[in-house]
């Protein structure tokens, strides 16, 4: 029995040692074979036993691409290029990006490639214009007495700059009645995403708001409160209110948004850390934020992830805190959902790199939003969103609610 226990450890020790030319052997074999499971295995082992080349990493990262890990399958084609920018290798290497929606990423590639890849690929035939989208929304309140809906149109174009970056622009409009008057407000977008070596993302974004009030006449209450009665005294008698008409003044307001992103991404997530500042006419915002997204598959068709804010008014003396975390799946190649949640604590959020701001003295306490996304053909695809927010009243804190409802088309050239 001694023997036999020295004879089997002895035969996993032996199995457990790896050398240049049976990985290289084993590898191959399985590659042959299209046994991509077991390669993905083997290979993983062989680079933690610190064999790591060419062809270990080339292998590897077909294996992820055809088991449609795309992420798995960049990473490896990334350390393979490295070793040897063979136009194989550069080819899959920017599919895997294609197709993990790494879009900047692989039109940066594509720059480096031979003729013989820009010939196959096209890649000198690129259009400028990514895609351009329409949509429009309307927000209804439980107050209605206070705020009539909320109506906004939007127009949007995204495009690459000589293949370096990308910029996505949007002009809104927003109008909406209050008790108070009428207010419009136009908005312009403009964000830049920029692919850096290393897996490395920088992104910003400006936005100026102007915004435009006309007053209405309301009813006010013309005695003011006066100071509570002293302990033990008896109650003040009840005070009748008088109520009288009130008009506000007319008023132009310019606000203005910048935002800044840092992104590094691995095979299975991505961590990104931002800062934005509002300035606004009620308020300046300062925000700091951490995100991370989650990929378990190794691609786009499930992410899980989430953003956690730190944010203030005015002065650092008051912090508030924010999350959002996030649910997107695929179950099908034409559609995609995608769920969220937001909590906040106080003051209103500047959110997806300065994109989604609100320049109202009242905040967000929560909001939930469910977005689904359809492709109809190569170049069509239409969306649509459903959002309920939770606000608050900004001095007497007394709640209400908005339900949004958005839908857009997108356009995306060949």
């Amino acid at each position: 029995m001694v023997g036999c226990l020295f004879t089997l450890c002895s035969f996993i020790r032996a199995q457990d040692t790896l050398t240049f030319a049976n990985v290289e052997a084993q590898s191959y074999s399985l590659f042959t074979q299209t046994k991509w499971d077991e390669l993905v295995r083997f290979g993983n082992r062989a680079l933690t036993k610190g064999f790591d080349y060419y062809y270990l990493r080339y292998r590897l990262g077909v294996a992820y691409y055809m088991k449609k890990k795309y992420r798995n399958a960049a990473s490896n084609f990334e350390k393979a290029v490295v070793f040897n920018s063979t136009d194989e290798a550069m080819e899959y290497l920017y599919y895997s990006y294609v197709y993990s929606a790494q879009y900047e990423r692989a039109r940066w590639l594509s720059k480096s490639f031979s003729p013989a890849v820009i010939a196959y690929i096209g890649s000198d035939k690129f259009n400028a214009i990514s895609f351009a989208t329409l949509e429009g929304g309307v927000a209804s309140s439980d107050s209605s007495k206070q705020f009539q809906n909320e109506t906004y149109v939007q127009a949007g174009l995204g495009c690459y700059v000589n293949k370096r970056f990308s910029l996505f622009q949007a002009v809104t409009y927003f109008a909406q009645d209050a008790f108070r008057g009428n207010i419009e407000q136009f908005q312009y977008y403009l964000g830049a995403n920029i692919p850096l070596k290393n897996g490395w993302t920088f992104a910003s974004g400006i936005q100026p708001i102007y915004a435009n009030f006309t007053p209405d006449y309301f009813k006010i209450d013309s005695i003011p409160a006066g100071p509570p009665p002293p302990r033990g005294a008896p109650p003040p008698p009840p005070r009748r209110a008088v109520l009288v008409d009130s008009l506000g003044t007319a008023q132009s307001k310019f606000n203005f948004v910048w935002a800044a992103t840092i992104t590094k991404s691995f095979s299975h997530f991505d961590i990104t850390l931002g800062a934005a500042i509002g300035a606004f006419d009620t308020a300046t915002q300062y925000e700091q934020y951490l995100g991370i997204t989650y990929y378990p598959l190794g691609n786009n068709s499930l992410l899980v992830g989430g953003t956690i804010y730190t944010h203030t008014e005015n002065h650092y003396k008051n912090l508030n805190y924010g999350i959002v975390p996030f649910l997107s799946v695929s179950p099908i190649k034409s559609l995609t959902l995608t769920v969220s949640y937001l909590a906040n604590s106080g003051g209103n959020l500047i959110e997806s790199n300065g994109y989604i701001v609100s320049g109202t003295p009242d905040f967000m306490a929560a909001r939930f939003s469910c977005l689904a996304d359809i492709t109809l053909s190569k170049c069509i695809s239409i969306y649509a969103a459903y959002q309920h927010e939770d606000n608050q009243e900004e001095h007497r804190h007394w709640p209400f609610y908005y339900n949004l409802f958005v839908t857009g088309i997108k356009y995306i050239p060949k």
